[in-house]
């Protein structure tokens, strides 16, 4: 995100990204994300036809699927082992 987004973006994303002043595709795609997180089983065609109305393909919809999908898995696996992904990546930065 940082490539794409200004620090104050990120900032407004993180406290309500449907407020914040990025592209309607994007808000789109991050409120789908928010779906699949915490309600994948009620996913119906229409969402995916809605995300295809902004342009998307289904293997653009594959692929925030199995992104949100990998940071999920990574994060139950940190929270249930108690790792802190933070100061495990800037530790790990260190060494690359």
């Amino acid at each position: 995100m940082r490539a794409q987004f200004t620090d104050p973006q990120i900032a407004q994303i993180l406290t309500d990204f449907q407020m914040a002043d990025i592209d309607d595709t994007t808000k789109a795609i991050l409120g789908f994300a928010v779906k699949v997180t915490k309600a994948a089983p009620t996913i119906t065609p229409a969402d995916l036809d809605h995300l295809r109305s902004y342009g998307l393909t289904d293997e653009a919809l594959f692929a925030i699927v199995e992104i949100v999908g990998f940071f999920n898995y990574v994060n139950r696996i940190a929270d249930a082992f108690g790792i802190e992904l933070d100061d495990f990546l800037e530790q790990r930065r260190d060494f690359t």
